[in-house]
């Protein structure tokens, strides 16, 4: 594979990986914030944190 296929490989990773984070923010602000399923979610990770702080 020439170096230039790489280069452009490599951007359009990171472009998508980029992307899909804009994307899941956007759905996040949109569908998910303040209904159940976000105190749910929250509920998830606070129990989660307590079990790695012990």
């Amino acid at each position: 594979m020439s170096p230039v296929a790489e280069v452009l490989g490599v951007s359009a990773l990171v472009f998508g990986i980029v992307a899909l984070l804009f994307a899941l923010i956007y759905i996040w602000d949109r569908w998910v914030k303040g209904t159940v399923l976000e105190r749910s979610i929250d509920a998830f990770f606070d129990r989660l944190g307590k079990l790695f702080d012990r």
